[in-house]
């Protein structure tokens, strides 16, 4: 990955290159934002820059080549991962990295990755002290063995237990020579305020539609049309729209929205049944695209509500089902149920069971299309957070 290779985020490439040419770069940074608007990518662009031994115009460097190709001995990439994630299945998802730094590969959006090895089990994926202590420490307490600097790129830092945070937050005091270390999260809050304290933070912000729109037509040859409709359900994430685009479920997904909206709406309990087994066997992304799909049903049916015919509805196939809705429940409150689906959508990433989650919001979307509802999901839910 080069700087000329990530998508936008111009305000952070800007200032790690003056802290290049400086000669300022930072021990260690905290790259924060939303989940893949390019943390990952830039961290890798970094990387490179700083073991660069001087490319030509047309060729990178026998260094930057290591670096893009995960192969550089200065260089580590770290991920969460199940305490049973065989070694070979770490490696198969690095080298899907390699080949596009935006694709979600990690054990926590991907548990399963079809045609790689599978996990045992379904364990968490997380970083355990033992893992800082005989993986990262180990490695990052060396001189750099033929680079500029060690490197160490630790990918979702909120997934540091408690233990494993405080002996990384040991290495972060006392750092070997020569070391740098980036970490990327979207949960900043999760974090030790002494590992926050010790790193210098860069935020970054959500990809505009159009930015992701083209993106997506540059790199997949992807008609406008679809680029279109995945960069506004990916709100904001080419991750996610790399994701929406190669999906080729993605209408049996939109019709899974009209279903569930149908069930909701009739309270036929063994239909609903099958279809929160269904729903809760995918993975987290898969289900947080599922219902960034639904909050584009509903922001649909506000426009059409408002402005009828005219209306810029995104599900344009879907308008005669769009409009059966709008004229048959008059009363729905859809600001509610918007607010019930990107609540429901949040507890995702607080990974509350899935199938709480979906029992929960068709309950809940049942009595909002009756009539004005609470700002709530369900009260049970609150009970399952976990402490902030």
């Amino acid at each position: 990955m080069h700087w000329t290779d990530i998508i936008n985020q111009r305000k952070v490439i800007d200032l790690l290159q003056r802290a290049l040419e400086s000669g300022r770069v930072a021990h260690a940074y905290l790259f924060h934002g939303p989940d893949g608007v390019g943390k990952r990518a830039v961290a890798l662009a970094l990387a490179r820059a700083l073991q660069c031994e001087g490319c030509s115009e047309t060729l990178p460097c026998a260094a930057c080549l290591k670096v893009m190709r995960f192969e550089h001995p200065d260089v580590d990439y770290y991920m969460p991962q199940p305490t049973d994630a065989a070694v070979e299945a770490v490696a198969e998802r690095i080298q899907l990295l390699a080949r596009n730094n935006y694709a979600f590969v990690d054990f926590v959006r991907s548990p399963v990755i079809e045609g790689l090895t599978p996990t045992a089990s379904n364990k968490q994926a997380l970083y355990t002290i033992d893992r800082i202590n005989s993986s990262i420490r180990r490695v990052m307490v060396r001189r750099p063995r033929e680079g500029h600097c060690r490197m160490a790129i630790i990918t979702d830092a909120d997934a540091l237990q408690t233990q494993a945070a405080n002996a990384f937050l040991k290495l972060l005091e006392e750092p070997g020579p020569q070391t740098c270390f980036v970490l990327t999260t979207s949960r900043p809050d999760v974090l030790l305020p002494t590992i926050l304290s010790r790193c210098q933070k860069i935020m970054f912000a959500p990809l505009s539609q159009d930015t992701i729109r083209d993106a997506l037509i540059r790199q997949l040859s992807l008609a406008e049309s679809e680029a279109q409709t995945a960069a506004i359900l990916a709100d904001g994430s080419y991750s996610r729209a790399l994701e929406l685009a190669r999906n080729s479920e993605l209408q049996v997904d939109r019709e899974n929205v009209l279903l569930l909206f149908r069930l909701a709406w009739t309270g036929r309990i063994r239909d609903q049944a099958a279809l929160v087994e269904d729903l809760s066997g995918a993975s987290r992304e898969h289900l947080k695209n599922q219902f960034s799909l639904m909050l584009s049903w509903v922001r649909d049916a506000v426009l059409f509500r408002e402005i009828q015919e005219d209306a810029p509805v995104l599900n344009r196939d879907q308008l005669p089902q769009l409009k059966r809705f709008c004229m048959n429940l008059p009363n729905a409150d859809l600001e509610a149920m918007a607010r019930l689906i990107q609540r429901a959508r949040d507890l995702v990433e607080f990974r509350v069971q899935p199938r709480l989650i979906i029992i929960a919001l068709i309950q809940s979307l049942g009595q909002a299309m009756r009539g004005p509802l609470p700002d709530t999901l369900a009260e049970p839910l609150t009970q399952v957070l976990p402490a902030r």
